[in-house]
């Protein structure tokens, strides 16, 4: 896996469209999505949770990801819009891959945590 594929695959589950995030996680893969929330288990559960979100995300960005091996760190915002406001959220995410990912690994473990920053609405003009 390259930094390019993850960053694709995230961008596109985030807005709806996971089925190519979830062939990057392992068949037992873990996702914690929220740090204290009960964790989503295996890759299936995992297609889901993204399914269950993704349809009420209608933009998002990637910022940042980085791969070193069998480690890797996602930065990115998903932005809402609800009752003619929008607004966005910002996570971060720890991964752990079974293997070096340049190796074939695939994500075995999700750590992550939604950041409060300032809201940046330009994807909706600023509203």
């Amino acid at each position: 896996m390259t930094v390019e594929e993850l960053r694709a695959a995230m961008e596109a589950a985030f807005t709806g469209d996971p089925d190519d995030a979830a062939e990057l996680f392992a068949d037992d893969a873990v996702l914690v999505d929220i740090a204290g929330e009960p964790p989503v288990e295996g890759q299936d559960a995992i297609l889901q949770h993204f399914l269950a979100y993704g349809g009420r995300r209608e933009v998002a960005a990637v910022h940042d990801a980085w791969i070193a091996g069998d480690r890797g760190a996602l930065s990115w915002t998903v932005w809402f819009r609800a009752d003619a406001h929008a607004y966005g959220q910002h996570g971060r995410a720890l991964l752990t891959f079974d293997a070096a990912a340049e190796d074939g690994g695939l994500i075995s473990r999700w750590d992550g945590v939604w950041v409060e920053r300032d809201a940046d609405l330009t994807p909706w003009g600023g509203d």
